[in-house]
């Protein structure tokens, strides 16, 4: 199943950076309302509006294949798959909002999957509608299981060995997972749920963020976290174990792909930056009073970012021939998330008033 580790409010106040606060002698200063309006307009929304697009074209490319299984299909839907996934891992970089209140995320994303239970869930069900799929235990339903249909046990399934259960099973897993990210954009949009109107009106009317130091600690919060679930559970207990079935995406072998993008989801929180459009954003914030701890922060993720570069095999086959690359990786990852879950929620709470 699986984690999202929380990580207790009580040490954020541990230590102050011991650098005066520094100016970066920009022109223009950043307010915290800015760096929370452009969260959510760079960040959030053109993200999860991607997320939805992705699995549209997903959930094309699964039926494409179910209609016209040849080895081309496989292929486009396996890229798809691939992209998708991309998507959503920079998504998690703040699982904020209706991604958890919801259930969103272990709907689309709980691991490990265990292919025996997918196996005999697939032999024995009468229905594989989509109201069938969206009824199921968690470890049965997104990502995964789509992924073991995709690419097999050992990764390499060929076309003729996926049975029409199983096409019939992938075409709902694949609708599902539209559903879910459709839903959940639909979740922050105005004309749906409208969560976004909790983060821009923080401080002047938000039932969830009664504060703008509130709504930034939850964004500090968000990027700590998933670097604490990389560093201390996505990759660690696989390593500890030396078990490569309890990886997070080992029937494709992504799970690499996988850990870079849930840091660099995390960083794009922090530096307000997505496919190229940039805004007001934390670093810009804390460069204003402490330019030593925006640098280290910027450093630690471009430390970690590297570190998860340098392993050069899969997660699945680095567990046994690149231990030392992973152990730096996961070092790398557990320094940057001390950082944002110590010394950035500490400057937080010491800079922002309102």
């Amino acid at each position: 199943m699986k984690k999202l580790l929380l990580f207790p409010f009580a040490g954020c106040m541990l230590a102050l950076s011991c650098h005066r606060p520094n100016n970066n002698n920009n022109t223009t200063t950043v307010t915290e309302t800015q760096v929370i309006n452009d969260f959510v307009a760079k960040v959030v929304l053109p993200q999860y509006q991607a997320l939805q697009d992705k699995a549209t074209a997903l959930n094309n490319a699964v039926n494409t294949f179910n209609t016209t299984p040849n080895g081309a299909n496989l292929s486009a839907a396996r890229t798809a798959w691939r992209e998708t996934r991309a998507c959503w891992e920079n998504c998690e970089g703040f699982l904020i909002g209706p991604v958890e209140d919801d259930n969103y995320d272990p709907n689309m994303d709980t691991w490990p999957v265990d292919y025996l239970q997918l196996d005999s869930f697939i032999a024995n069900s009468s229905s594989f509608s989509v109201g069938t799929v969206a009824a199921l235990s968690q470890s049965l339903r997104g990502f995964h299981p789509l992924e073991y249909i995709l690419w097999g046990k050992d990764g390499n399934v060929a076309v003729e060995d996926i049975s029409s259960r199983q096409h019939q099973y992938m075409v709902a897993l694949a609708q599902d997972v539209l559903n879910n990210c459709t839903a959940l954009n639909l979740s922050w949009v105005a004309s749906g749920g409208n969560f976004q109107v909790q983060f821009l009106t923080a401080g002047t009317g938000s039932t969830r963020y009664t504060t703008k130091k509130d709504a930034l600690l939850a964004l500090a919060a968000g990027m700590a976290e998933i670097c604490g679930e990389v560093g201390e559970g996505k990759m660690l207990e696989p390593f500890q174990l030396m078990d490569s079935t309890k990886t997070e995406s080992p029937f494709s072998h992504n799970s690499m792909t996988d850990f870079t993008n849930n840091i660099k989801g995390a960083q794009n929180v922090y530096l307000c930056t997505v496919n190229g459009a940039n805004g007001s954003s934390l670093s810009n914030l804390v460069s204003q009073k402490n330019l030593s701890l925006d640098n280290k922060i910027k450093t630690q993720f471009a430390a970690a970012i590297a570190a998860l570069g340098n392993v050069t095999v899969s997660f699945e086959s680095a567990l046994y021939t690149q231990r030392t690359q992973l152990q730096t990786a996961m070092t790398a990852i557990t320094n940057l998330e001390e950082t944002l879950d110590g010394d950035l929620k500490t400057f937080i709470i010491t800079y922002v008033k309102d």
